[in-house]
This record gives C-alpha cells, structure tokens and sequence, in this order.
C-alpha cells in the first residue's frame, strides 16, 4: 500500500481497475488462471491485480487488453457498475472478431500517453492535496 501512495497511484483506483479486470475478464469467459498464465505469473499474483491488491501497471492493462481483445483505455475509464452500458453503447469496448482490430498503433499508442498523462496528473493532484493537510 505504501508503494502505491508513493507513486502517485492510489489505492482507489487500483481497485476500480482491478474490477475492471476481473469485470472485462468474465465478460469474455476466460478464467483467472488462463489471463495469469498469458501473462506469464502465477494464478494468485494475477488475481491480486483483480482485487486492487498489487500496483496495476500501464504495461499490465495493456497485456491484459491485449489478451481479452479490449481496448485498455475501457479497463482504466469504465466506472463500476457502468461496464455493461459501455459495452452495448460502444463499438469499441470490446471487440467481437479476434481479427478485427478498432484502433491503428499510432492510436493505441497514443491512448498510453494519455493513460501516463493522466497518472501524472494524479500524482501532481495527490501533491497538492497532500499539501492543503
């Protein structure tokens, strides 16, 4: 817990983030153990991720979102409890054709950036908040 107040990255949104996993991960019927295993680490490490346990790293939603066909920008926005709605609402929350792809590189590349822009400006925010106490 401490790690992740030191990064700027709050525990609150680990945790949506991680229900997003585990939210798009069940949409898609595929089992903890088949994402952990894409991944490359034990069952209980991803499952860790899932419950807001371990820090959720760019690189993390975006092997992730590669795995379920989803673009990542969806596993960090979506709000709890709004997935479904993003889902039926959007062509491009989760992708229907393995070999269909709704965004180009340069556009997925740019989704990063932004995705890093916006945990600068939380750290910058926890600062300031920090600083008001």
């Amino acid at each position: 817990m401490k790690e992740a107040e030191e990064s700027g990255f709050t525990v609150l949104e680990n945790k949506n983030i991680g229900r997003n996993l585990a939210t798009f991960r069940k949409l898609r019927d595929k089992k903890a153990l088949e994402v952990a295993e894409y991944l490359g680490v034990k069952e209980a490490t991803y499952t860790k991720y899932e419950r807001g346990e371990s820090k959720i790293t760019i690189e993390l939603i975006q092997k992730v979102a590669e795995f379920l066909k989803v673009d990542p920008l969806q596993i960090v926005s979506a709000h709890p409890g709004h997935v479904i709605e993003h889902l039926t609402s959007s062509n491009v929350a989760i992708q229907t054709n393995s070999t269909f792809q709704t965004y180009s590189e340069k556009q997925q590349d740019m989704m990063l950036q932004l995705i890093s822009e916006v945990l600068e400006l939380n750290k910058a925010l926890k600062k300031v908040l920090e600083g008001k106490k």
